[in-house]
């Protein structure tokens, strides 16, 4: 199974606090895994989240949905008998948990939304009973770095514009930094519904094999390295100038940015800092009109200039609806653009 490239959103962000900051001309090459989590973890896991997120404890555990063979799925979902408005899925292959309050997902939201800073300061506030419960560390993530988007309902004629729209929840994602640069491939999402609940979570992606020395700094454990940086940021955006567009195309970048992104199809791996690019490419066509092609993600080593680029698009997928997605959803609110999960 082909592993999908977690820049999004669910999901944690390492910040180096009031110590000194690595050498610029350094960076680490980082020992990461996905972690195989066992029946037993996962029901801890949920059992913990959902308790966090109702602020009440369960009496019965959660189970598993048509679990009969003794090897695990990909792709697990979960009952939980004492709050059946949440449907839950674990995904093994990424280790990621998500959660979804079905019954807020088709509710009305209200006239009068909370705010965005409301938002913001009730999903820290569960981040931290999330971090109480072992579920997340907060040391790993930076609120400066934070992305809101909004999820809305509207309705109106066919064609027409929009009346009555309305935003249902606000979606705040964090994704974990090492040494003031983001994974792509780990993260939280907090889904805040505008009546002031918790309505989705999204947690999980690799490990990293770290530690933290006396300053602040994370350094690279196991099989993780020190490396010397040979290319700058302006050299790497410079190269995917001259050599991503064909002819007649004009590239729109979506967003681009230093970070760790853990290779496809790969249970382990030392993974180095690439400069990311997201983009689509606009061709003129007959008419005068112009026709945009699928957005596209490419990475570039930063120790070596003569390395090959990476392609870090994700394979095609046929659309999946999940259970409590909403009808729209915008990106951030007041963020430059950036990589979502």
């Amino acid at each position: 199974m082909k592993r999908r490239y977690l820049l999004a959103a669910l999901i944690f962000l390492t910040t180096v606090k009031g110590g000194a900051q690595p050498d610029k001309e350094r960076m680490a090459a980082f020992e990461m895994r996905w972690p195989q989590a066992t029946a037993d973890q996962i029901i801890a896991r949920v059992q913990a989240a959902i308790e966090t997120i109702t602020g009440q404890p369960l009496k019965r555990k959660p189970k598993f949905i048509a679990l009969a063979a003794k090897a695990l799925p990909a792709r697990m979902a979960l009952n939980v008998p004492d709050a059946p408005e949440f449907d839950v899925t674990f995904l093994r292959d990424y280790n990621e948990l998500r959660i979804v309050n079905r019954e807020l997902s088709v509710s009305v939201p209200p006239r009068a939304e909370m705010t965005e800073e409301e938002a913001l300061k009730l999903a820290r506030s569960f981040l931290g009973e999330l971090a109480q419960r072992k579920l997340v560390d907060q040391r790993q993530f930076d609120w400066r770095r934070v992305d809101v988007a909004s999820t809305w309902i509207g309705g109106g004629p066919a064609g027409g514009p929009e009346s009555d729209k309305r935003r249902v929840e606000y979606r705040v994602t964090l994704r974990r930094v090492i040494n003031g640069i983001e994974v792509a491939n780990a993260g939280v999402r907090i889904a805040v519904h505008t009546t002031g609940v918790i309505s989705g979570l999204r947690l999980g992606g690799v490990s990293v094999l770290s530690r933290v020395d006396k300053d602040g700094v994370e350094e690279p454990a196991g099989r993780g390295q020190w490396l010397h940086r040979q290319v700058s940021v302006e050299e790497a955006a410079s190269r995917f100038r001259r050599e991503v567009h064909p002819d007649g195309s004009t590239p729109t970048i979506s967003w681009s940015r230093v970070m760790y992104v853990m290779p496809e199809g790969r249970p382990m791996a030392v993974v180095q800092p690439l400069y990311v690019v997201s983009y689509s490419l606009q061709f003129p066509s007959e008419g005068g009109s112009t026709v945009v092609s699928r957005r596209k993600t490419v990475g570039y080593s930063l120790m070596n200039p003569e390395e090959r680029s990476i392609d870090l698009t994700p394979p095609m997928r046929p659309p999946e609806v999940e259970k409590g997605e909403k009808r729209e959803e915008k990106g951030a609110t007041n963020q430059s653009k950036r990589p979502s999960r």
